[in-house]
C-alpha cells in the first residue's frame, strides 16, 4: 500500500500556529522556550521562564500544537458536532500538522538535513530556521503580481509624455494644470477608506481586476477631452480606480510578507511597475509623434480592460482566513456582516488610536510632505519645464526618454536598495530618500547641460527607489494584522493630502511668480525641512524609549 504524501505547509500557517508578531531574535528564543514548556501565552510576556535544556523534540512540538489548535478553536467560534469524534480527528490532524511543521523547519536549515534523520533541534537551529523562512520571499505569489505590474506600469508610462501636450492643446495655465494633477489626489483620497474596507471584506483579487475598469474610463476619456472640466473629471475617475488598485496591491504584498522581508517583497512589485514606466514613455512618445495624442489615450484606455483579464487569470486571493478545522462546522446562523456605512465608520474610528501612536503619526506627516514635494515638482512642474517653448522645448519622444531613464534607475535600484532598507532600517531609508530628492529638486534649475541634468535625474530616481518601499514597510511593521489595512489607508490618505496641496499650490505659485524654477526650488525647501523634522523626531524617540520603558515597569 502506497504511503500517503502529506503536502507542505504554508509559511503563513506556521507563523499563525507560532503566534509570531515582531519576528525578532528574542521572540524566536521565547517561542522555543514556550514550545518546550507547552505555554501558548503571549510571547512578548517577560514572565516566561527559561530552561537550560537546549533540545526541542517533535513530540514537544506536537503537544504545543494540540494546545494551540484548541485555543484557536475557541477563538474562531465555530461549532463541533461530536466532541468524542472531534477529539479523535484532532489527534490525527495534530500529528500531521506537527510532521509538516517539523519538515518545514528542517527545510530552512543551512545543513539541508532531513526531518526523518533528526530527533531534535537545538535552540540555535530552531531560531535560524524560523528566521530564514521569514526572510525568504514568496516568489510563487510575487511573480504573477510582478508581471501584472509591468503591464500596468507600461500603460501608465505611455501617457506620461502626452500630458504636457494635452495642456498646451487646451491652453491651460500652470495653475490649472496643477488643479488637474491634484484632482487625481482628491478622488484617491476620498476612495482610500472605502477601498480599504472593501478589500478587507471581499478580498484582494476582485479589486485587482475591477479597478482597471475605472482607470480605463478615466484614461481613455482624456482622448475625448476638449476643456479643463472634461480633463478634471477624467482625472477624478482615474484616481478612484487607482485607490482601489493600490489598496489591493499593497495588502496582497503585506499578506505574503513578514517584517523581515517586507521591503524586499515590495521591491519586485515596485521594480516591475518602474520597468513598465521605463518602457512606456518611449512607446508613448513615439505614438504621440506618429498617431497623435488623442488616439494614444484611447489605446491605453482599451489596454486596461485587457489588464483586467490578465489579472483575473494570473493572480490568486491572498486574504488571510480564520482557521477552521476539519471537525468543525460553520454556525447554523451566519452573522450578518456590517453595512458599508458601519464599516466605514469603524475604519475611520481606528484612525484616532492609530494617530496616537507616535511612529504612525510621524511617518504619515512625513509621507504627506514627501508627496507634496513630489506632486508639486515631478508631476506638475517638471513636465512643464521640459516642454516649455521658451526653454528646453522637448518633443514627446524626448520627454518619454527622460522619464524612461528615471524609471530604469528605479528598476535597477529597487531590489538593492530594498535589501539596504531591510538591513539598516526604514527610518534611514525614508530620511535618505527624501534628502536625495530634495537635493535633486534644488539642483535641477542650476543645470547648464544635458549631462548635469542626467546626473540630477539619477539622484532623484535613487531617492524615489528608497521611498517606494520604506514608508509602507515601516508602518506595516508598527501595527498588527487587524489594523494594518487602515494604517496603510491612513498613510495613503496623508500622501494624497500632500499630493492635493502640492500639485495645486506649486502650480499656483509658478503662475504667481511667473517662474517654474523658483517654484521647483520652493518645493525642495519644503521637503528638506520636513525631512530634518522627521529625522530629529525619530532620534529623540529612540533616546526617550528606554525612559518610557523604565517608567512603565515602575
Amino acid at each position: 500500500m502506497k504511503k500517503m504524501v502529506i503536502p507542505d505547509i504554508e509559511a503563513r500557517q506556521v507563523y499563525q500556529y507560532f503566534r509570531l508578531e515582531t519576528y525578532t531574535d528574542v521572540e524566536f528564543q521565547r517561542l522555543f522556550q514556550a514550545i518546550q514548556q507547552q505555554q501558548v501565552s503571549d510571547l512578548q510576556d517577560d514572565s516566561l521562564s527559561y530552561s537550560n535544556n537546549d533540545a526541542l523534540t517533535q513530540d514537544q512540538l506536537s503537544k504545543f500544537l494540540e494546545t494551540r489548535i484548541m485555543k484557536l478553536e475557541e477563538e474562531n467560534g465555530h461549532l463541533t458536532d461530536d466532541e468524542i469524534k472531534a477529539g479523535s480527528s484532532r489527534q490525527t490532524f495534530v500529528a500531521e500538522e506537527a510532521q509538516r511543521c517539523w519538515e518545514f523547519l528542517f527545510r530552512y536549515l543551512p545543513t539541508g538535513g532531513k526531518a526523518q534523520s533528526r530527533s531534535s533541534l537545538t535552540s540555535e537551529e530552531f531560531c535560524l530556521a524560523v528566521k530564514e523562512s521569514a526572510s525568504s520571499l514568496d516568489t510563487k505569489r510575487l511573480l504573477p503580481m510582478t508581471l501584472s505590474m509591468v503591464l500596468v506600469g507600461s500603460s501608465v508610462g505611455v501617457v506620461t509624455p502626452a500630458m504636457p501636450f494635452v495642456v498646451q492643446e487646451l491652453g491651460l495655465t500652470a495653475g490649472e494644470y496643477g488643479l488637474v494633477v491634484s484632482a487625481f489626489a482628491l478622488s484617491k483620497m476620498a476612495g482610500n477608506i472605502p477601498s480599504a474596507v472593501l478589500v478587507e471584506r471581499h478580498g484582494r483579487k476582485p479589486y485587482l481586476v475591477y479597478s482597471m475598469a475605472a482607470i480605463a474610463f478615466g484614461v481613455g476619456g482624456i482622448g475625448f477631452a476638449t476643456s479643463f472640466e472634461h480633463l478634471y473629471l477624467c482625472r477624478l475617475a482615474t484616481g478612484m480606480g487607482v485607490a482601489s488598485l493600490s489598496a489591493a496591491v499593497t495588502m496582497t504584498v503585506t499578506d505574503i510578507s513578514t517584517p523581515l522581508n517586507r521591503a524586499s517583497s515590495f521591491a519586485p512589485v515596485m521594480s516591475a511597475f518602474a520597468a513598465g514606466t521605463a518602457l512606456g514613455p518611449a512607446l508613448g512618445g513615439i505614438m504621440c509623434d506618429t498617431v497623435g495624442i488623442h488616439p494614444t489615450f484611447l489605446a491605453v484606455g482599451v489596454s486596461y480592460f485587457g489588464l483586467a483579464a490578465v489579472n483575473n487569470i494570473l493572480l490568486s486571493e491572498t486574504k488571510p482566513k480564520p482557521m477552521v478545522f476539519p471537525w468543525q462546522k460553520d454556525p447554523d446562523k451566519a452573522e450578518t456582516p456590517p453595512t458599508i456605512v458601519d464599516s466605514f465608520q469603524a475604519a475611520l474610528g481606528q484612525w484616532v488610536p492609530l494617530l496616537s501612536m507616535h511612529p504612525v503619526r510621524n511617518v504619515c506627516i512625513m509621507n504627506g510632505f514627501y508627496w507634496m514635494g513630489l506632486a508639486g515638482s515631478q508631476m506638475t512642474l517638471l513636465p512643464l519645464i521640459l516642454t516649455d517653448v521658451d526653454g528646453l522645448a522637448m518633443s514627446a519622444t524626448s520627454v518619454g526618454q527622460v522619464y524612461m531613464g528615471m524609471s530604469l534607475v528605479q528598476v535597477l535600484g529597487n531590489p538593492v536598495l530594498a535589501k539596504v532598507v531591510d538591513r539598516v532600517g526604514k527610518v534611514p531609508g525614508i530620511v535618505g530618500g527624501c534628502t536625495l530628492i530634495s537635493s535633486a529638486m534644488a539642483a535641477l534649475p542650476l543645470c547648464s547641460d544635458g549631462y548635469q541634468m542626467a546626473g540630477v535625474f539619477a539622484v532623484w530616481a535613487t531617492g524615489s527607489s528608497l521611498l517606494s518601499t520604506a514608508p509602507i514597510s515601516y508602518i506595516s511593521d508598527k501595527v498588527d494584522d487587524k489594523r494594518r489595512a487602515q494604517a496603510i489607508a491612513l498613510l495613503r490618505t496623508s500622501g494624497d493630502v500632500g499630493f492635493l496641496v502640492g500639485a495645486s499650490s506649486m502650480g499656483a505659485l509658478a503662475d504667481w511668480v511667473g517662474n517654474l524654477e523658483v517654484a521647483m526650488q520652493s518645493s525642495s525647501g519644503i521637503l528638506l525641512s520636513a525631512t530634518c523634522w522627521f529625522a530629529i523626531r525619530n532620534m529623540l524617540s529612540v533616546q526617550l524609549e528606554p525612559t518610557r520603558n523604565d517608567s512603565i515597569k515602575k
